[in-house]
């Protein structure tokens, strides 16, 4: 992974049993989304936390729901 590059972040809604620990610990990341089944979703603002938080934040979740990949590398024309 290049210097500064965030991964990316995501909620698996197969996973998430919407426990809040992720809303309760990073707000300003993680939110519930609209809808009947209040399901974590990450914010705009979790891309831009250092990697080592994200992890910290995935790994307080109980059921695994949040994943990181690795952000897609630059491809030249486009």
């Amino acid at each position: 992974m290049t210097d500064g590059a965030s991964p990316r972040v995501w909620v698996d809604h197969d996973q998430c049993v919407s426990s809040g620990a992720c809303v309760l610990e990073a707000p300003d990341a993680f939110a519930y989304q609209d809808g009947p089944e209040a399901l974590a979703v990450a914010l705009p603002a979790a891309q831009a936390l250092p990697r080592s938080r994200l992890e910290e934040l995935a790994d307080l979740c109980p059921m695994g729901a949040i994943h990181l990949a690795e952000p897609e590398p630059d491809r030249p024309g486009t």
